[in-house]
């Protein structure tokens, strides 16, 4: 359908004078771009990105490692290989490293955490119908691979019979979850195994997603269609910077 001015165009000035063929060839190449804009939009569009997870925890060593792959050729990188839990206060650190070779240290703390939930909070507060708009996203997400091993042992037999069962009991809530909000192509295969003879702490998660480009941006538009009004306190990064526009500037 985009094509058709165009040839239209090309036939008339075929046929035209040396005047009008000039102005056409402006047109024509307004054209041109506009095609080329939206052939680039529909790739955009069209484009699947497929999201690696591999996390590893045995006893005190832990590593992460999230990998983007576009069309198979576009890779990028965040490898996390250590992750800390500090003895004196509930805060989490980590190390980030990208294959673009920028190093990071990052911390996860209970108030961040705190932040980001009132976020969310003041989300649904502000958006009509978010929990659908999320609901109809998570489904179209795919979940082509999910492996999730654990080991565990405690030094009492009885203690350890019981974490087995509670592990157990998690792993198929989330289990059930991702089977109830997302597209599984794959059945999931996971297991707890206990230690009873030593004390042991050992976990494998491997898992692929794949989701559209378009899904996403579709989403985003639904956000800001679906907006009620106002800015709202948010307290995190980007949401905050909305809060902290200029009053005289509107959603």
């Amino acid at each position: 359908m985009i094509f058709y001015p165009l040839t239209a165009g090309l036939f008339f000035c075929s046929f035209d004078d040396n005047g009008r063929l000039k102005g056409c060839e402006k047109m024509i190449v307004a054209l041109i771009i506009i095609a080329i804009i939206f052939l680039l939009f529909l790739v955009i569009w069209f484009t699947t990105v497929s999201i690696l997870i591999d996390f590893s925890h045995r006893q005190d060593d832990d590593h992460l490692i999230i990998q983007l792959i576009i069309w198979k050729v576009i890779r990028y990188k965040i490898k996390v290989p250590k992750i800390k839990v500090e003895q004196d206060e509930p805060t989490i650190t980590f190390k980030k490293e990208t294959n673009t070779g920028a190093n990071e240290h990052s911390e996860i703390t209970p108030e961040e955490i705190s932040d980001k939930l009132a976020d969310f909070k003041e989300l649904l507060e502000h958006v009509l119908g978010l929990k659908t708009i999320i609901s109809k996203f998570l489904k179209r997400i795919k979940v082509e691979q999910l492996e999730w091993y654990t080991t565990i042992g405690l030094k009492d037999a009885a203690l350890t019979g019981k974490m087995t069962g509670v592990i157990w009991a998690v792993k198929g809530l989330l289990i059930a979850f991702l089977s109830m909000h997302m597209n599984l192509i794959q059945l999931p295969t996971y297991s707890v195994t206990p230690s009873f003879q030593i004390p042991l702490s050992e976990t494998t998660l491997k898992c692929m997603f794949k989701l559209r480009i378009g899904n996403a941006i579709l989403a985003g538009l639904k956000v800001f269609k679906f907006w009620r009004g106002g800015k709202g306190s948010f307290r995190t990064k980007p949401l905050s910077k909305v809060s902290k526009e200029d009053p005289g500037q509107s959603m």
